[in-house]
């Protein structure tokens, strides 16, 4: 694994995230009342932060007293923006309290869409939906409680998912991932004959329209590093995420 420099980092991060300051300059709100958001749900949080590990030395103990990390800056995908834009006139109305219930009933509403749309029935994605378009509503209820909705809060989603404004575009990632996990069990098959080569080659290609190329320091950890980069030579597959991270932020809908 490549060693990445401090500056290779940074530039990653400064060209494909924002500062809430950004966000409040791009959309008009106060960076108090973005904070507000963040808190109740109504809009994700940073998909990475910075912080900074301050010690109280004290000679007499030979040890530090006090250890403590500080977050000195957050970062946020730039998409989030456009999720801000797209719910400020509704914040002319109702308080972030009141709206983030109806925010995170709609969000369940399109992560299932996104899944019927982008085949999860056909994989019977997450052990909960069936080739005939059936779905055992409990088992969506929980995964979309205990993995999507946390992830979106935690702005996870803003680390792997092109457009993750759009649950949807969540959905086509995650059955992406499953797809592929089920056609190389879990990247630890080599060996396809022609015709399932072709079939992973298909998968990999969906994964790459939807899947970003994941910072530096954490893409040997991702699944891009497990289901696409291992097994592209095995299938002939030239990922479209091969180039050196660092790219040009994406344009934003406003």
């Amino acid at each position: 694994m490549k060693s990445w420099t401090t500056d290779e980092l940074e530039s990653y991060l400064e060209e494909r995230y924002v500062s809430l300051r950004e966000i409040a300059e791009r959309t008009g709100l106060a960076v108090e009342r973005l904070e507000d958001l963040i808190a109740t749900g109504c809009m994700p949080g940073a998909s990475y932060e910075r912080r900074r590990r301050e010690e109280l030395w004290a000679h007499i103990n030979g040890d530090a007293d006090t250890v403590s990390l500080k977050t000195v800056s957050r970062y946020f995908a730039a998409d989030v923006i456009t999720w801000v834009l797209s719910i400020a006139p509704r914040l002319e109305r109702n308080s972030p309290r009141q709206l983030a219930p109806v925010l995170k009933e709609e969000l369940r509403a399109g992560f299932l869409d996104g899944l019927v749309r982008h085949g999860g029935g056909a994989i019977a994605y997450g052990g909960f939906m069936a080739e005939d378009g059936a779905v055992d509503q409990q088992g969506f209820d929980i995964h979309f409680e205990t993995y999507v909705w946390t992830n979106w809060r935690a702005g996870t989603w803003g680390i792997c998912v092109h457009d993750s404004w759009d649950i949807r575009n969540v959905a086509r990632k995650t059955v992406a991932v499953e797809r592929l996990k089920r056609l190389t069990r879990d990247g630890t098959r080599t060996s396809y004959s022609p015709a399932e080569a072709s079939e992973v080659r298909h998968a990999m290609t969906e994964y790459d329209a939807i899947v970003p190329p994941f910072a530096p320091h954490d893409r040997h950890e991702a699944s891009r590093a497990r289901l696409v980069d291992a097994l592209a030579d095995a299938v002939s597959y030239v990922p479209a995420a091969s180039q050196p991270a660092g790219q040009h932020r994406p344009m934003l809908q406003t």
